[in-house]
């Protein structure tokens, strides 16, 4: 499959560069890099697009804000307009190793199989990146309760009766 379309998340973002602020994991630069290592998308063409408020369209962003790794956008859409980055910043391709922490390595198992994978490939060792303390993780309990595919906890009992009636669950 080849990915034409991509859709982040921001917090903030530039209409000149298309430099934007994420929640500052660097989730969606990892996705991205993993995705046109594989070859599933062309960093040359591939779209890349955020929904923002109008009030997170900030002008302020300084000139070399964006690293390596950053993902800009080309398209911003707010409520009230679209706009086409004209000057958009250099897209990144590949998964930058050098800055990848072992700690963010030993959570995320495709990209421990891929730095692997090319290890044994080309008989060399990959940079390491520097350690981080990443934020706590919340736990999860993999129970399932109810039906299958779902989380009833927070779910109210419905009988049948209120079903009909159009409630929803």
């Amino acid at each position: 499959y080849t990915v034409d379309l991509v859709v982040v998340g921001s917090t903030a973002v530039c209409p000149n560069t298309g430099a934007r602020v994420g929640k500052g994991e660097g989730f969606a630069e990892l996705e991205w890099g993993i995705l046109s290592l594989q070859g599933n998308l062309d960093a040359a063409t591939t779209l890349v697009v955020t929904t923002v408020h109008d009030e997170q369209v900030v002008q302020d962003m300084p000139e070399g804000q964006l690293t390596k790794h950053d993902v800009p956008v080309d398209i911003i859409v707010t409520p009230s307009r679209t706009i086409r980055v004209p000057n958009r910043a250099p897209k990144p391709s590949g998964v930058y190793w050098d800055l990848l922490s072992p700690q963010k390595l030993a959570q995320i198992k495709v990209l421990r199989d891929l730095k692997n994978e090319i290890e044994e490939r080309t008989g060399k060792e990959l940079p390491r990146g520097p350690d981080e303390v990443l934020p706590p993780t919340a736990k999860r309990n993999n129970k399932r309760k109810g039906k299958k595919g779902g989380n009833n906890r927070n779910r109210k009992n419905i009988t049948s009766n209120d079903k009909s009636k159009g409630s929803s669950d």
